[in-house]
């Protein structure tokens, strides 16, 4: 059996773009990418296993239904996790009209809420935002990710991390601005939410 070559899902345009057209090879490796996730965070609202299964199968059906509508701009990520946020607000506001405990009924209430709320859009946005920086992190070559983690993680200065790493601070410089150029290119969609 040949084994198939995996395509970078990163590219957000290509991605929708195979998935408008059809191509259920790409399709299936995003699934395959994104199913655990769905369920995970199903799971923290519906508090069932399986009945999260079944809500990131019918996210991804959905998802495969509605394809043709795909805008290419769109951020598929986020849209995938919308999908499962609304099933699960049905099967959460079904269950608060057949259960009868108070307390239940309040923590279902309570999920109801979260899932309905203002903060529940910015956290599916941000899980886009953590890959793209973590892609960044990854595209970047050694010695500039060293400079720049020096630099943004630990709070060296230019001159510290020039002594500690054995360059000029034009260097390091150089180094961050490269890793600042990069970082503001792929998160330009993302630049006016802050």
């Amino acid at each position: 059996m040949r084994k198939q070559k995996l395509v970078d899902l990163g590219d957000k345009r290509f991605l929708i773009e195979a998935i408008r057209s059809g191509d259920e090879r790409i399709f299936e490796q995003f699934l395959k990418a994104e199913y655990n996730n769905i369920v995970f965070f199903s799971n923290q609202f519906v508090k069932d296993i399986m009945l999260s299964n079944d809500i990131a199968q019918e996210t991804f059906i959905s998802l495969w239904n509605s394809r043709l509508t795909l805008n290419v701009d769109l951020n598929l990520r986020a849209y995938t996790f919308t999908i499962a946020r609304n099933k699960s607000l049905n099967v959460l506001r079904e269950r608060y009209h057949t259960v009868s405990n108070q307390k239940d009924r309040r923590e279902i209430k309570a999920f109801i809420d979260t899932l309905s709320s203002e903060y529940a859009d910015a956290s599916i946005n941000s899980l886009d935002i953590e890959r793209i920086i973590k892609d960044v992190y990854e595209q970047l070559p050694e010695t500039i990710r060293e400079s720049f983690v020096m630099s943004r993680e630990s709070g060296l200065t230019y001159n510290e991390i020039a002594q500690r790493k054995g360059l000029s601070v034009k260097a390091i410089e150089y180094h961050i601005n490269v890793a600042l150029k990069l970082f503001k290119k792929k998160l330009k969609d993302y630049l006016g939410l802050f």
